[in-house]
């Protein structure tokens, strides 16, 4: 690099040197000149200039002067040439570049230029557009100059330019431009400069065309050419350049200007290098890179952390790249290439470690940080493999190293956490399955941006399911957590928990909308979607990536946990976005043609510009068989299928592409190769800025999606391309054209005050009038900026100014609405003031934003509240009122009243310690209502959490912060303080109960528990009992002041004091049989006030019983009139009542005496009567409806028949046909029950019931 340097060096000064001596001979030139220049008032004489003289010109003509030969640089560098290929032009074209091939233009005396044209540098008279004479007379008036055209005797036309510096300058330009002959020169540079000489959207290029009138055409960069510049700077491209004699040279010399800036550095690639040693070219944290990257600009190594497969490792994603001197390059070319020799030789070995796949993101996090840390301490490095080891990783380096490196990597998994959790366990019973659910859910929050939001709150990563995985309705939606502390993975959590469980399927609606149409909803930019949120706010749409989905979805995001009003907000979004596509729909068809495949690529073009040009509305088009799509396999293709094209939309523009498709296709030639044509056009030269866009977006845009080269210059177009692409441009600008020359502006003044009528809220009354008039509508704004047609819009509008741009009907129309509406209102304007302080104005935000929205729904006033974040606490501000005058007076009124107490509102923070906040709090919140209603506060709930906040059970803060009216906010901080206070002096004092009886204390969802520590100012801990274990702690704890803690400890033994209870022995074998399923126990609690337990013991085994077969002989339902009682099946079995355990069982009675006396009759009466209980016998009826007749009105009818024949009787409670109705008893028992049951049966059927289903108890 330093030799080309000083080749570069070298070369410009040789070139110094020229242009010294050229200067030399200029001014000899210019001597005589002068000599023989003209006076003032007196006409040059030209005769005294023999341009043929070698002596006066010596470079003139090719004379004496020696040539200077082109020396070409062994490289790119500062000084460089760049070399010349295929020179042609009307001169013959030279195959050097030079400062001798500029036309020479002698400075005359003060206001005078002279130019020479020689022979060979003249343009053919049939090639110029005018006469010469016709020309000079052309470029004098253009440019305000006097010029004089002189003929020599050698055919040189030399041309004398009156005039100011300037004018002489542009006339110059222009006799150069009309009469110098064609050039054309091709020069080749680096490939890697090539975007420096199109510049930023072509404006670098077109900078250089304009300054030297010529044409440069920059070939683009195939992909055949492989990757640009960074990787090789020896790849060149050949840049064509077309003009005059005059500026082709100046725009080669300015771009091998920008080669020398743009080449002094070089960039080779080592491409050979296996991946797996990159890790150690990079050094640990990359310090081997940092000093490389102190000799010379970059040293790019990629990093390499996954590998598919361990022998080979797989391929790195990319070379080593070293850019920077060409000395520097090479030395740290030279030792990079020393390291990895000395890896290899060394023999780098690899071993797996068992970590689960979960926890590989860990490693890679923050660019490999722990992987880094891995090599810094044991010199090995960690590769993530996939397929069958993924619950492993590789560590790799030399062998004795890896030992080491297998410990650190085990270490540095156990330092992260990870949380996995399965949100579709949210839904467990969500319409369409939980998958479905969770997965619209997740597309939501990952939109709204909620997961990036934890996961900078909580310093962790979040996972979500990928595409394919979401879209895939058999798998689980599983969010992934990864992060250091348990705390924070814990509360991201949590916080995914909640907004999962928030986002109840309630809340979501989904509905299909032919996918063609879905453009109709999204609108321009995307505008018609911002359209639909900003109406509904606190919506959510989601529209499918997949542009054959059908499927909308809505979600509802706001506060209201109204069910009906959620549906209510869905449903009028749904129809809001079916009107919108029912008033712009078109029928959709579709159509099939067979092209075969191997044309497809044709059809289509590169990044699809050729079905771009073919396919003006924008068709859905479809190459081949149908394709997977997510969540949805790809159909089973039919034979021929892959030769197909489908085309779907408007059914005149289906036919229309079809056609087109299938005449292009027979346009291909039999080669294949499609001809590149190029086609002029000529456009209204004030149209070039709108044209070419703002920073040449229009063009590029054109050129992007069609693949066309489009040129704009001065009123004159070229296109190139294919033919169908260069048609479908021309279209697209001459539409264009026809656009922006329908356009007009207007500009309307209307003061200030009105525009926010105009406006509208949230800009909705503004949006709908462009939407309607098809215009754009501006109102005054600070700062400048352009129109999306690249227009200058004025920097700033008067503060009383609208402008309206669109096209003439549009905007005449639009015009005339804004008018009326403003005369409208100011009929009906009214307006009043109320002044507030910056303080007031952010408590009134905090307190009466529903006020005020409210006062906002209910009446057509319109609020100008200044911005909180605007105001200083002390500075004065403004409320502005407008609408009619009774909506003012009563706006002002009420808006007083809320400035008047947000003014008064004071706010203090008390510091209080975390274990007292319950406390303060209370119950169900009653301490601190408590404590506000006494200072005079609200008793509202929600106004009640405006006075007193607490900080969040998360935060590290003890602030408790209230606020209010000064008065109220100083009697609820003292109240808190006594509060507190007495806290401090509470005792806490333990007391052991019975496990058992816990339940006494606790009631159902902690209600006696709650009552109990209100009733005596306490806090009661009571352990909490987890199913299945008997080891519970029988300590309950009562904390409060000493006296408070006394009448607790009293109330709750006297709660708990085992009443006087009675143990009465039956036999175990008929334990079942009189317990009843745990009904007669029930009826013991329920009709005598008394609890039954048995000592602890376990409950004997239930016997078996012998049951019948009655699959097969089920009645049947039948039309027949007969008696249903005749339609059913009885079968009887023994009882196994003597059998089982022996010995008797313990039953324990407690409660009053009197009670106990009653419950033990009724226990002794069971016992007589499971005695007798010697058979078993199996109803079946053939409708199971008729089961309500049975049970009767609360069971009722079935406890009389119990009663009347002393069985137990069984009546299947979920009413399923083939279930029998089961009696237990004696043989004449049973019977008897059976004929009452079907005599309930025939009286209900001749009544006419029986066809509904009943409701009671299944059996007693």
């Amino acid at each position: 690099m330093q030799q080309h340097a000083l080749a570069a060096r070298k070369e410009e000064a040789t070139i110094s040197e020229v242009k010294a001596e050229d200067a030399t001979v200029a001014d000899a030139s210019l001597v005589k000149a002068e000599k023989k220049a003209p006076r003032q008032n007196e006409k040059p004489k030209t005769r005294t200039l023999d341009v043929s003289s070698d002596e006066a010109f010596p470079t003139l003509g090719g004379g004496s002067v020696k040539p200077i030969s082109a020396h070409v640089p062994s490289g790119w560098g500062a000084g460089m040439f760049a070399p010349i290929a295929n020179g042609n032009g009307g001169n013959g074209g030279s195959a050097t570049t030079s400062t001798g091939a500029f036309t020479p233009a002698v400075q005359g005396s003060s206001g005078q230029s002279t130019v020479y044209l020689l022979p060979t540098q003249k343009r053919p008279a049939s090639e110029l557009r005018r006469a010469p004479i016709e020309l000079v007379k052309d470029i004098m008036r253009s440019t305000s100059t006097k010029i004089e055209m002189q003929q020599t005797s050698n055919q040189t036309t030399v041309f004398i330019i009156s005039g100011t510096e300037a004018n002489r300058q542009k006339a110059h330009r222009e006799i150069h431009k009309e009469m110098s002959a064609k050039k054309t020169v091709t020069i080749k540079i680096p490939a890697i400069v090539r975007p420096h000489i199109i510049g930023k959207a072509g404006s670098k290029v077109q900078e250089l065309e304009n300054m030297t009138a010529t044409r440069i055409k920059v070939p683009q960069m195939q992909p055949s050419d492989g990757p640009v510049a960074e990787y090789d700077d020896e790849d060149t491209i050949d840049i064509t350049i077309e003009g005059d004699e005059y500026g082709v040279p100046i725009a080669v010399q300015k771009i091998n200007a920008i080669v020398a800036e743009r080449t002094i550095t070089v960039t080779t690639r080592i491409p050979d290098i296996p991946g797996e040693l990159y890790p150690f070219i990079q050094g640990p944290h990359r310090k081997l890179v940092e000093e490389y990257e102190a000799r010379v600009q970059r040293v790019q190594v990629p990093d390499y952390f996954y590998s598919a497969k361990s022998q080979p490792f797989s391929p790195p994603s990319g070379p080593i790249v070293i850019t920077g001197e060409k000395q520097a390059v090479q030395e740290v070319r030279a030792e990079i290439e020393s390291k990895v020799a000395e890896f290899k030789a060394a023999g780098f070995h690899s071993v797996l470690v068992p970590v689960s796949k979960a926890k590989h993101p860990f490693f890679t996090l923050n660019k490999g940080q722990l992987i880094h840390e891995v090599l810094a301490k044991a010199g090995c490095t960690v590769i993530l493999p996939e397929g069958a080891k993924a619950n492993s990783l590789m560590v790799y380096g030399p062998s004795d190293k890896i030992p080491q490196g297998y410990e650190e990597v085990l270490k540095a998994s156990n330092s992260y956490q990870l949380a996995a959790i399965d949100v579709c366990k949210a839904y467990p019973n969500a319409a369409g399955g939980p998958k479905l659910q969770a997965r619209d859910i997740t597309r939501y929050l990952k939109r709204t941006g909620e997961f990036a939001s934890l996961q900078s709150e909580f310093d962790l990563e979040i996972t979500t399911p990928s595409d394919d995985e979401l879209y895939d309705l058999q798998k689980p939606c599983v969010i992934q957590i990864i992060g250091k502390s348990t705390e924070t993975l814990n509360g991201a959590k949590a916080k995914i928990q909640e907004l999962y469980s928030k986002l109840t399927p309630g809340r979501v609606l989904r509905f299909e909308v032919e996918p063609l149409h879905h453009r109709l909803i999204v609108g321009k930019d995307g505008r018609g979607v911002k359209r639909i949120t900003d109406k509904f706010p606190g919506l959510g749409l989601l529209l499918p990536d997949d542009t054959e989905e059908a499927e909308i979805v809505l979600i509802y995001g706001g506060r209201s946990e109204d069910a009906e009003e959620i549906t209510k907000a869905l449903e009028g979004v749904k129809e809001h976005i079916l009107s919108l596509v029912e008033a712009q729909k078109f029928d959709v068809t579709e159509k099939v043609i067979t092209i075969p495949r191997d044309l497809h690529a044709k059809v289509q073009g590169e990044d699809n510009t050729t079905i771009n040009a073919l396919n003006p509305t924008s068709l859905h088009v479809r190459f081949g068989a149908p394709k997977a799509r997510p969540g949805k396999p790809a159909a089973a293709a039919s034979p021929g299928d892959e030769d197909k094209i489908t085309i779907r939309g408007a059914k005149a523009n289906v036919d229309n592409l079809a056609l087109a498709i299938q005449q292009f296709v027979a346009s291909i030639p039999e080669d294949g190769n499609i001809p590149i044509v190029t086609e002029q056009f000529g456009y209204p030269l004030q149209l070039s800025a709108q044209l070419i866009g703002s920073k040449g977006a229009n063009v590029n845009k054109l050129r992007a999606g069609l693949g066309v080269e489009i040129n704009l210059k001065e009123g004159q177009g070229e296109i190139k391309g294919i033919q169908v692409a260069v048609d479908a441009a021309k279209r697209k600008l001459n539409s264009q054209i026809k656009e922006h020359l329908d356009k007009a502006i207007e500009h309307l003044k209307i003061p200030q005050e009105f525009h926010s009528t105009i406006i509208g809220s949230g800009g909705n009354s503004v949006r709908k009038l462009e939407t309607r008039y098809g215009v754009r509508i501006m109102f005054p704004r600070s700062g400048s900026h352009k129109d999306a047609d690249g227009a200058n819009i004025p920097a700033k509008q008067e503060a009383n100014e609208v402008i309206i741009k669109g096209g003439k009907d549009g905007v005449s129309k639009a015009c005339a609405e804004i008018l009326a509406l403003w005369e409208y209102e100011k009929e009906k304007s009214f307006t009043a003031t109320i002044p507030i302080t910056g303080r007031g104005l952010e408590f009134m935000f905090k307190n009466a934003s529903r006020e005020i929205k409210q006062l906002r729904d209910e009446s057509s006033i319109r609020l100008d509240i200044p911005q909180r974040d605007a105001i200083e606490k002390d500075e004065q501000a403004i409320i502005k009122i407008r609408g009619t005058q009774d909506e003012v007076k009563n706006a002002k009124t009420i808006l007083s009243k809320i400035v008047k107490e947000a003014e008064q509102t004071t706010q203090r923070s008390i510091s209080v310690e975390k274990q007292y906040h319950r406390s303060l709090i209370g119950p169900g919140g009653q301490t601190l209502k408590g404590i506000v209603v006494g200072a005079g506060g609200p008793d509202d709930k929600q106004a009640l959490a405006r006075v007193v906040r607490f900080p969040n059970q998360d935060s590290e803060s003890n602030e408790i912060v209230v606020q209010g009216n000064s008065a109220v906010v100083d009697k609820i901080v003292a109240a808190i303080e006594k509060i507190v206070e007495q806290k401090k002096n509470q005792i806490t004092e333990t007391i052991e109960i019975a496990p058992e009886k816990h339940r006494h204390l606790i009631g159902r969802e902690g209600s006696i528990r709650k009552e109990l520590e209100a009733k005596f100012k306490v806090t009661i801990d009571i352990p909490r009992q987890k199913p299945g274990e008997t080891n519970t702690s029988p300590d309950i704890k009562i904390t409060g002041i000493a006296e408070d803690v006394d009448k607790a400890k009293d109330h709750i033994l006297e709660i708990v004091k085992e009443p006087e209870g009675e143990t009465i022995e039956i036999p175990t074998r008929l334990y079942h049989a009189v317990a009843d399923g745990g009904q007669f126990i029930r009826r013991l609690q329920r009709d005598f006030r008394v609890s039954v337990d048995h000592n602890g013991q376990q409950r004997p085994v239930k016997p078996t019983e012998q049951k019948p077969d009655l699959s097969g002989s089920l009645p049947l339902i039948t039309d027949n009139e007969e008696d249903a009682s005749q339609r059913f099946t009885w079968e009887v079995v023994e009882s196994n009542n003597q059998g089982g355990e022996e010995g008797d069982f313990p039953w324990v009675i407690r409660g009053k005496p009197e009670q106990i006396a009653k419950a033990k009759t009724e226990i002794e009466k069971a016992v007589a009567l499971a005695e007798q209980q010697s058979s078993i016998g199996y109803l079946m009826l053939p409708d199971s409806s008729k089961f309500r007749l049975i049970i009767g009105p609360g069971g009722s009818q079935v406890e009389q028949i119990r009663r009347d024949t002393g069985c137990r009787i069984i009546v299947p409670r979920n009413q399923d046909v083939g279930e029998p109705i089961v009696m237990h008893g004696s043989k004449e028992g049973i019977e008897k029950a059976k004929e009452i049951i079907l005599g309930l049966v025939k009286n209900g059927d001749s009544n006419g019931r029986g066809r509904g289903r009943g409701n009671g108890d299944g059996g007693v």
